[in-house]
């Protein structure tokens, strides 16, 4: 087989990739809004060549869209793939949960109750921000507690594809005793119960994203 030498310039687009997911995660780029080439280029304090094959990369990970013409924008999702994405990523949720019940170690468990506690006081601390990071922390431990390489691939994709709106739906209290809930029935090894969680973890996620579109139903008929 031939050797194949990676260029800098490969390494570079990846890392502006990165740079690119981060400010979507972080809403910096909102659902609907133009991928502005040039000015992140002079942002990252890069060429344009690496900017434009990150675009291209994310456009082919389905956190871009390219519009002929008028360049790349990040994807907005419709409310039937919002749902449907909330549906799928329950079932998932349930089943790493599940899993994580019976593969789970003490350190493992102790970690994911620091998590909780950091999270709580993040709540009482009013730094929504710091607790949707730990959020995250929390989900992706109980992954690799899991150890589910499938699952936990169509886990991150979708979690990719949520991200900024997840952030805007955040109810820390209600969602902070689930995860203390998920939690004591890892703990206790009861996987059908952690399912059960897992689920309806996800589930109640689901039924604030439609109380807001009620609230907001203007925004709602246009997407995200």
């Amino acid at each position: 087989m031939a050797v194949r030498r990676i260029k800098r310039a490969e390494g570079l687009s990846a890392r502006v990739r990165q740079e690119i997911e981060q400010m979507i995660y972080a809403g910096d780029l909102p659902p609907g809004s133009r991928v502005n080439e040039y000015a992140l280029a002079e942002q990252f304090g890069v060429s344009r060549g690496p900017v434009r094959e990150a675009t291209r990369a994310l456009v082919e990970a389905g956190l871009l869209i390219a519009d002929p013409g008028r360049g790349a924008f990040v994807r907005q999702m419709s409310e039937v793939e919002v749902a449907e994405t909330y549906d799928v990523r329950a079932l998932l949720t349930g089943l790493l949960c599940s899993r994580a019940a019976e593969r789970r170690t003490e350190a493992e468990l102790r970690q994911l109750e620091i998590f909780v506690e950091k999270m709580e006081e993040a709540i009482a601390a009013g730094q929504i921000a710091e607790y949707y990071r730990v959020n995250v922390d929390f989900h992706a431990l109980i992954n690799r507690i899991a150890d589910h390489g499938c699952a936990q691939r169509i886990y991150n994709d979708l979690i990719r594809e949520t991200h900024s709106l997840r952030r805007s739906l955040s109810s820390p209290g209600e969602t902070n005793s689930e995860h203390r809930a998920i939690v004591d029935a890892i703990r206790r090894g009861d996987a059908a119960e952690a399912r059960r969680l897992g689920e309806e973890h996800v589930l109640h996620g689901k039924k604030r994203w439609r109380e807001s579109l009620q609230a907001t139903v203007p925004a709602a008929a246009s997407g995200f």
